[in-house]
This record gives C-alpha cells, structure tokens and sequence, in this order.
C-alpha cells in the first residue's frame, strides 16, 4: 500500500485493489475498511469482470500494478520471464488491455532492465560467465562447443518484449531506474517504473527533489529519531550476532570488524564474490538508509539501528519507508516486516503521481514523441551500475 498512499496524498484515491496474500489483505482491510479489495490470483480476474464490478462504463483512469518480481531481485536466485511469477507481468498487461485505462504505472524490481526472456543456467553458458553484460561482447561464442547466448537469453531481452508489448497496445511509454531518495524517502532504493498513456505521449519521469544543491536527502534521523523513547516491538539478534554488531560503528559494515573477525562472523560467505557490503550493515543517523527488506535478522541483509545493537523495530522500518504512523500492520512479526519490505516508498508514489497529474494539464501543449526504447535502457542499466559502483565504495546502497 505504500505507492497507493503516495496517490492519495497527490489527491489519486484508489478505489479498487487486488492481493493474493491474506496476511497483506488483512493489513489493508484494516487502514482501508472501505477500499474495494479484490482477495485472489491476478490471472483469474477479468476486465469485464472488474468492470461490472465496479458498474463502470466510461474510461478509467489509471491502473498502477506491481507483480511480483523475485525472480528479477538481485535479492534472489535470478530466472527470467519463463519464470511463472515473471509471467504475472503479462497478465497484468492482459488487463489493461481489457480495461484500457488512460494511464498505466508498472512498478518492479530495478534489475528488471537486465533480465532475460529465457534463463540459461551459468553451468550451460559459454565460458560460465556469471553476468550477462558479459555476454553482449565477444564473450558470447561457442566456447567448448557450448553454443552463444540466444537473443532471447541475452541481457535486455525482457525490457525490450514489455516495451514492445506495451506499445502493442496503443500505449506511449516512458521508463526508467529511479531513487527512492531522490524524492523524499530516507532511504535509498532503486525501482524499475514504466509510464504509458494512452494515444498521448507519455508522462515525465519526475525530476529530483532530494540530494539536489539546496535540498540535502532525508537522513534516517529525520525519519526515526523521534521513535527512540519507544521505537515499539523488533526482532533480535542472536548472541553472537550481537557481539560482532558492537564492533561496528555508526554507518559501517562488516569490513569494520577486526580483520581476525571478519572470516569468523561471515562464514561461508566470505570466501564469495561481491562486495558483501550487506552484512552486518548499521545505520547511519545522517544519511538515508540502505534498502530496506522483509528479513529483519538475517546477518546479510538485516539493518541494525544506528546507536543500539538490534534490528530496526517494525516501526521504524515502516518510518523508513513514508508509512504514517497511525498505519496498522497485522500478523505476526516477521509477517510486518515482510509486508514493510515488500512495499515501495510512499514517497515515490507521491513523485510518480504528481508526474502523471502533471502530464495530465500539459496534454493540450504537448506535440512530443515517443521516447527512444534503448536510450531509456542504456539510461536505466547506467543507474544500476553507478549505484552497484557506489555501493561497493560504501558510499549508496540500493
């Protein structure tokens, strides 16, 4: 609920959704008696369906959709759209087909930009190579006589067939790799957005507002400092988690840990690639946070607060991510937090709401054209790559 309470603060109300999750559902029935919730699989709605449902004839508005995207997380073993849970991208666009809403918001995981129609396991690549970048260069060969990449297995075949598809269907499209933080969040977190309007040229993407000169990024003390009286319930380290967590400073990581340490708290996983900056992360009171997820404990992605060594209490989180907070999360506690992870930003629904209202007033000044697919690519996958860069400097993470 998170992007819709950005709408509604921009003055878009939601009057229909759509969750399969009965946990999520009784989260939302709670805040939102009176929202029209729809409890069920996406695949198994219709536009006509909706459509009577709701008693509407005339032209909808908007429809902002979010499927499911773990198998496009960096956060997750990496598929593709074979995957069924990539496929629900697909049904979300049978919908606005059969509904033909004036503006549609598709929401997802930033690595979307690089992910692939068809998922060859690395074992089965030429030369094994773990990135598919790699692949757009001459790395993409029959190597041992294991043959090339397919174009629909390549990095960008994804984007590339929704951008397509999209457009099938009569829609102008503008997309792109966006921060959280650039608009008011406390916390930096990338996403994939889409835009398309119907027999217009698309909406905008929104400018900055945050981290600009004059305007400095929301830090997670602006967001949770007031809750360190009674920061409310949180999960807990285990002992030995703790005590590494008392080594690390203000705004460090495990590579703040004495070296004869380092090996002893990451186990197994320091001997992998990467940079591992998520381990043992603690926040920093003076810059936004890290990318809040649904596992508050875990040693790889857990977030510990800034000045006490534990993980960061359901409440703040939700503070981290724009929840108001009067906002009820249900269920039991690892339950809250997945629920907060999942979300995205109320901030950055508030930004891509004012976007859309504001392409709505400029319509009748508007001659402009499509947007070029690869330039917004190349744009997309660039963000990526200057936060992965930044990211391992310790400076962003996203």
């Amino acid at each position: 609920m998170g992007f819709d309470l950005g709408l509604e603060a921009v003055g878009l109300r939601p009057t229909l959704a759509n969750e399969i999750d009965r946990r999520f559902c009784e989260t939302i029935r709670a805040n939102r008696p009176s929202l029209d919730l729809i409890e069920g699989d996406v695949s198994h709605l219709t536009g006509s369906a909706l459509r009577a449902h709701r008693g509407i004839d005339g032209e909808v508005y908007m429809m902002v959709g979010g499927p499911p995207c773990q198998s496009f997380s960096s956060g997750g073993k990496r598929a593709a759209l074979n995957d069924p849970r990539g496929n629900l991208i697909y049904e979300y666009f049978r919908l606005i087909a059969e509904i033909s809403p004036r503006y549609f918001v598709l929401e997802n995981v930033a690595n979307l930009t690089t992910a692939a129609l068809k998922h060859r396991p690395i074992s089965e690549r030429p030369g094994k190579h773990w990135s598919l970048k790699q692949y757009n260069g001459n790395l993409n060969r029959e190597i041992d006589g294991v043959l090339p990449l397919t174009e629909e297995e390549m990095s960008g075949s994804a984007i590339r067939q929704i951008a397509q598809d999209a457009r099938s269907l009569g829609y102008h499209i503008s997309f792109a790799v966006v921060d959280a933080a650039d608009y008011g969040a406390s916390q930096h977190r990338l996403r994939f957005v889409m835009l398309g309007s119907r027999n217009h040229p698309p909406p905008v993407m929104p400018s900055a507002t945050h981290g600009i000169e004059g305007q400095p990024f929301a830090t997670v003390g602006d967001a949770i400092a007031h809750l360190q009286a009674e920061p409310g319930p949180h999960s807990a380290y285990t002992d030995p988690v703790r005590r590494y967590f008392d080594l690390v400073p203000e705004g460090g990581n495990w590579r703040d840990l004495p070296r004869d340490l380092q090996e002893e708290a990451l186990g197994g996983s320091f001997q992998a690639g990467g940079g591992k900056t998520g381990f043992y992360r603690r926040l920093s009171w003076n810059r936004p946070s890290p990318t809040i997820t649904g596992r508050a404990n875990r040693k790889g992605s857990a977030l510990c607060h800034p000045s006490e060594s534990r993980p960061i209490s359901v409440h703040e989180a939700a503070a981290l991510q724009g929840f108001p907070p009067d906002w009820i999360f249900t269920g039991a506690m690892n339950t809250q937090y997945m629920q907060i992870g999942n979300a995205v930003p109320v901030h950055l629904g508030s930004a891509i709401g004012r976007a859309i209202l504001a392409h709505e007033k400029e319509l009748s000044k508007k001659k402009g054209t499509q947007p070029n697919v690869e330039k917004m690519i190349e744009l997309a996958v660039g963000r990526l790559r200057a936060s992965a860069r930044n990211k391992g400097a310790g400076k962003k993470a996203a």
